[in-house]
């Protein structure tokens, strides 16, 4: 039976490039490979006790490594359902050749897990036929998993065509402490009412901020700025105000507002201090408007893709300041 094929291979084309550029970054440290057929099906076979644990490790003549340490891809879908994309780089044991790429695809819901093997640029082609084929026959017999297998190679396919990396310059892996931070471009709410990237922000700047004995916004000043290099995955939530809600569909005209940072920032919600990447949706978080705080109702949240370079954080008298008007807390 015939069917479109054209979706299948632009993730086609973006697995190849994602594989082809990040073998020649790591070309000094480990050769290509030839991934056969054989292979391919007995990496697929391999079972991932703990994603977010196992970063590294061997397995049946295989060696498994987080792709650049990095985080995994995160979306919720208005079905409420949380669904991730784990990237691993797959290695040969014997020789530590490169033999291509894991993409590790988990359902929230129901806790299962598939596993799509994306094999190297000079693997056998029947191991590419597999690869084409899991994603027709898997992906269309799972929602969601065709649109966050797409998201998570295309981001990588941009992100490795630019040019870029995750890892430090050091060569190592992130810091914890780095991940408390914005992009650059993260807007600053300034006293005067006036909004200011967080990269132009100095020392001794009258800033917006957050009285938690008052709970009140009040002015407040800029004590320290932290700023690190390197590449850094922001995750972020989408709020619309929770009077928003209750109005007539008709009478919303309000875009949802986006708020996006590390995923281990602190904000302010409802029921206190929690990380930015463990807010859910429903939650509560609160945003300056009109010369108030106002409750934002949490209406989404996911990865967005966002890879600065460059990421800084604020000290501030009062623990606080305010992003686009949203409360957010110092990391410490």
């Amino acid at each position: 039976m015939k069917y479109n094929r054209l979706p299948y291979f632009f993730l086609l084309g973006a697995a190849l490039l994602v594989n082809f550029f990040a073998q020649q970054a790591v070309a000094q440290e480990a050769k290509p490979g030839n991934m056969t057929a054989e292979q391919a099906t007995a990496l697929k076979a391999i079972r991932i006790a703990n994603a977010d644990k196992d970063t590294y490790f061997k397995t049946g003549g295989f060696i498994l490594e987080r792709y650049e340490d990095r985080p995994p891809y995160v979306f919720t879908y208005s079905d409420g359902i949380t669904r991730k994309v784990y990237l691993y780089k797959i290695y040969s044991a014997a020789d530590t050749k490169d033999l291509g790429l894991l993409a590790l695809y988990q359902n929230g819901k129901t806790g299962e897990s598939k596993s799509f093997v994306v094999p190297g640029t000079q693997a056998d082609r029947k191991a590419w036929d597999a690869y084409l084929d899991d994603l027709k026959y898997v992906g269309e017999k799972e929602p969601g998993l065709m649109s966050a297998i797409t998201f998570a190679l295309s981001r990588e396919m941009a992100t490795l065509l630019a040019g870029g990396s995750a890892k430090t310059e050091e060569g190592g892996k992130k810091k914890e402490e780095y991940n408390f931070c914005f992009g650059p471009l993260a807007p600053v709410s300034m006293a005067d009412g006036s909004v200011k990237a967080i990269a132009q922000v100095a020392v001794g700047d009258q800033i917006l901020a957050y009285d938690g004995l008052g709970k009140a916004v009040v002015p407040g000043r800029v004590m320290g700025i932290q700023k690190h290099e390197g590449q850094f995955a922001l995750v972020g939530v989408w709020t619309v105000p929770v009077n928003e809600l209750s109005a007539d569909v008709l009478n919303r005209v309000t875009s949802p507002t986006l708020l996006e940072a590390t995923q281990n920032h602190p904000v302010l919600t409802a029921t206190g201090r929690k990380e930015l990447g463990d807010v859910a949706v429903g939650e509560t978080l609160y945003r300056y408007e009109n010369g108030r705080l106002q409750p934002h109702r949490v209406i989404g949240t996911g990865t967005t893709g966002g890879r600065p370079a460059t990421v800084y954080s604020l000290t501030t008298q009062q623990g606080s300041y305010l992003i686009d008007g949203m409360v957010v807390l110092e990391k410490h």
